[in-house]
């Protein structure tokens, strides 16, 4: 039986924080939650150390523990199953990213770009959201089927939102690559269920501190 470490459940809640996001946006319109800018500058942060470090501090990724919890307790709900889709479909482009070093390459080189640029402080969030959905648009739209995102229209019709969109998509990319670097593989997902909901228990006890 596989079990999930430390490092592979941060990265999964950074993946299933940047889908929660992004049913928040395609349904809701709501772009102002907390955990939002982590997941977006987690995309900058390619060469950081240490996986916590990637977002930042445990509140960081507190939507994504919830949802991470939430798709281990109760995998029959509505938004559990379609996160549950989307992280299938992105671990497949990531795939077709990680085989690809040519795209991998010119990606990291536009990220590095962007993160020079960056300044937390003074840089829009809409206007690094714009950079990074072009980026996805880019460099992970073609290799494979598109990810297909429900939402209400009003919000899915206009070039804010979609941006948005695109970059949180983006920021489960760079989680998924988290976690293959962590060594994670889908069958712990399924018979790791118990050591996932530990760590992400350890997690949260560590952001009381």
């Amino acid at each position: 039986m596989f079990s999930v470490t430390r490092n592979q459940t941060i990265a999964l809640a950074g993946l299933y924080q940047a889908l929660a996001l992004t049913q928040q946006v395609a349904r809701d319109g709501n772009m102002t939650h907390s955990c939002l800018p982590a997941t977006l500058e987690s995309v900058l942060k390619i060469d950081t150390d240490h996986y916590l470090d990637v977002y930042g501090v445990t509140q960081n990724l507190t939507l994504g523990m919830q949802a991470l919890s939430e798709n281990v307790l109760n995998r029959n709900s509505k938004d559990t199953i379609e996160r549950a889709r989307h992280a299938v479909s992105l671990m497949f482009l990531e795939s077709k990213l990680h085989e690809d070093a040519q795209a991998t390459r010119a990606l990291g080189d536009e990220i590095r770009c962007i993160a020079t640029l960056y300044d937390a402080q003074h840089t829009p969030i809409d206007e690094l959201a714009q950079d990074l959905g072009r980026m996805y648009q880019a460099h992970i739209s073609p290799l494979g089927p598109k990810v297909i995102i429900q939402g209400s229209p009003s919000y899915l019709n206009l070039d804010e939102y979609a941006s948005m969109i695109r970059a949180l998509l983006l920021g489960a990319i760079r989680a998924i690559a988290l976690w293959r670097h962590a060594q994670g593989n889908r069958l712990s997902l399924v018979t790791g269920r118990a050591s996932i909901l530990k760590n992400i228990r350890a997690l949260q006890k560590e952001g009381l501190h």
